[in-house]
């Protein structure tokens, strides 16, 4: 009798630890959520936005998707997880595809034009002579595209023509020294009117015109431009 209670005792015992290991074996499983990890993907190559323009619909994908993610996620909450991944991948595909667009406008609006040069005022200095460069003179008639300081002005808004200078404190005439190349004097196309700004920098495009028969003389500018782009 004793030997069959001590049985039944270790059956029940072996029952429970059974019990236990596959209570202990059991998991819950969530489906990740792919769309989540495309939108991860999506955001990495929307870097790529910075530099090459059509990238940013990598971005802009991102977001999309990343909003799907969301909304699967929100309506199974208990079947599908990724919910950090999918929020790390929308995030960024948002900011990349802010910034990037951000940054492309920026280099649009002051970078050269195509056709243009760029014509830093650093080149345009005169020789040991006081003659205008071959290397400006060669730039006579062709599109340049140049920044510097507008000289002011009594006119603070419908300008036509202005005195692009190298620096804020430039003055041909109260500094001794100065360099007439640091001077461009500035016609805009008929029917353009620019406003001034004081103290800050601009970015003039137009036809170079250089005298070749300059020589430093007090008062004299070697340059002028015919301007049809002002930024």
């Amino acid at each position: 009798m004793k030997d069959v209670i001590f049985d039944d005792a270790l059956k029940g015992a072996y029952t429970d630890i059974e019990v236990a290991n596959q209570v202990e074996e059991t998991v819950d499983y969530k489906q990740v959520a792919t769309l989540g990890v495309e939108s991860l993907v999506a955001a990495v190559f929307g870097i790529l936005g910075f530099f090459w323009k059509p990238f940013i619909i990598a971005s802009l994908l991102g977001i999309v998707l990343g909003v799907l993610a969301k909304r699967k996620i929100m309506k199974a909450p208990d079947e599908i997880s990724g919910g950090a991944i999918t929020t790390v991948g929308l995030v960024a595909s948002v900011l990349l595809f802010l910034g990037s667009i951000g940054w492309q406008v920026y280099a649009a609006m002051y970078s050269a034009p195509p056709g243009y040069a760029v014509l830093p005022f650093d080149n345009m200095a005169l020789d040991k002579n006081g003659k205008v460069p071959e290397e400006i003179l060669a730039l006579d008639g062709h599109k340049v595209y140049i920044e510097g300081y507008m000289y002011p002005t009594k006119r603070h808004a419908g300008i036509d023509s202005f005195t692009l200078v190298r620096t804020v404190g430039h003055c041909q005439f109260c500094s001794p020294g100065t360099n007439p190349a640091d001077m461009i004097a500035v016609q805009m196309e008929r029917g353009k009117e620019v406003k001034y700004r004081a103290n800050k920098l601009v970015a003039v495009g137009g036809v170079l015109s250089v005298d070749p028969n300059f020589r430093d003389q007090s008062g004299a500018i070697p340059y002028s431009m015919k301007a049809g782009i002002f930024r």
